[in-house]
């Protein structure tokens, strides 16, 4: 029992020392692969609790080459990882750009067609729309400059909405 105690005191001692040599180094060459000393720390911890489960099994004149090769092949990884990741958030933004487009064009279509109906409204409810809608006119001003009442105006507004109306349900039902 105190050969395995004694045995166990004496690899502790050798990867402290190791530890304490190369951790430093370890964390600095990472550093120059990824740019990220906090990334680096994390790479060279992981390797470094990787070398302590297989400490037994690595040869004394081969483990800072075991080491610094450990750490290289994980920041590769994390670069690997995090290109992917960017190429992931490269394709979002892709998608969203052509969906906002999209929804863009689709709003200017609607848009379009709703000029294009009001246009073809009678006379004098195209006028009083494109004076209510696009002029931002009150229903007051817009009597006082026909020389109509209010309630005509909103008579003539509701016949022109309900007419929009139904003129983009029609066409949304035809496609």
């Amino acid at each position: 029992m105190q050969i395995l105690f004694r045995r166990r005191n004496h690899k502790e001692e050798h990867f402290e020392r190791l530890f304490a040599e190369m951790y430093p180094r370890l964390v600095c060459f990472a550093t120059t692969l990824i740019s990220n000393t906090e990334e680096a720390k994390d790479i060279v911890s992981e390797t470094m609790e990787q070398a302590w489960k297989e400490f037994d099994q690595l040869k004394e004149n081969t483990r800072s080459a075991w080491l610094y090769a450990t750490v290289r092949n994980g920041c590769l990884n994390r670069l690997k990882h995090l290109n992917v990741e960017q190429q992931h958030i490269d394709r979002l933004i892709e998608a969203t750009r052509a969906e906002m487009n999209q929804g863009y064009r689709a709003h200017e279509a609607l848009l379009q067609q709703a000029e294009n109906i009001a246009r073809s409204l009678p006379e004098p409810t195209c006028t009083i729309l494109r004076s209510c809608y696009w002029e931002k006119k009150t229903y007051q001003q817009v009597a006082d400059e026909l020389g109509i009442s209010p309630d005509t105006v909103k008579k003539h507004i509701s016949k022109a909405l309900r007419t929009l109306r139904e003129a983009i349900l029609k066409k949304e039902d035809k496609q």
